[in-house]
């Protein structure tokens, strides 16, 4: 250089300084960076995406058990008041009497909204009688049912009775008859694995209503 300033290039007549080149190097590390990042986010999406998925079943999980237990309380109320077994009237439409379980009087408990099901605008709540093995007598027992999805059934599987075992192979799929009757005519076919449970989730195979329910024992006699 001369009187300390940096050497100069020429091209074509025109100078630059040395320098000039220096701040690239930065600039493309940057860009590099920000590439790997945008790969990154791009190939995880699917991940993130699972793991909220999941998250969203062991909330929905959470929140129909709590649901389920409600009705049981309050089945258990109206027991406890003297109502007949057989007198308890489970109707979302009768609200009124004492021996009613959506009652104010009666078993004080609200109705349950579909929102979990898993068709909310169809599938809805059925309360059928079912002589459900290693549950008290040979008498019938009060079931609530709710027709979810498959990773909902799982995750209350989980949570209800700590069976990961995937809903589908086979062990906790059983026809358990239709569960639109008053009476379920395969209770005796009930999953081995949620023998003796008040609650869990089970795959029916039955022609009629197949699908992932829910179950929920309200009463045992």
């Amino acid at each position: 250089s001369t009187y300390g300033r940096p050497a100069m290039r020429f091209r074509k007549g025109v100078a630059f300084a040395a320098e000039a080149g220096i701040a690239l190097g930065p600039i493309l590390f940057i860009l590099a960076i920000l590439g790997l990042l945008a790969a990154a986010i791009a190939s995880g999406g699917g991940s993130f995406n699972n793991s909220s998925a999941s998250e969203a079943a062991r909330t929905h999980a959470a929140a129909l058990i709590q649901a389920g237990n409600l009705l049981k309380v309050g089945f258990s109320r109206l027991i406890g008041g003297g109502v007949e077994f057989d007198s308890i009237v489970i109707d979302p439409n009768s609200t009124a009497n004492d021996t009613d379980l959506f009652s104010p009087s009666g078993g004080s408990v609200n109705v349950p909204m579909n929102t979990l099901a898993n068709n909310p605008a169809s599938d809805g709540w059925h309360y059928p009688l079912a002589a459900l093995p290693q549950l008290g007598t040979s008498a019938t027992d009060r079931v609530a049912l709710l027709k979810v999805s498959k990773a909902l059934c799982n995750q209350v599987n989980i949570k209800a009775n700590a069976i990961s075992t995937d809903v589908d192979n086979g062990t906790l799929g059983a026809d358990v008859g239709d569960v639109t009757t008053a009476s379920l005519t395969g209770a005796a076919s009930w999953p081995t694995p949620l023998i003796g449970q008040e609650v869990g989730c089970l795959k029916n195979t039955n022609a009629a209503t197949p699908g992932y329910f829910y179950f929920q024992v309200l009463g045992i006699r």
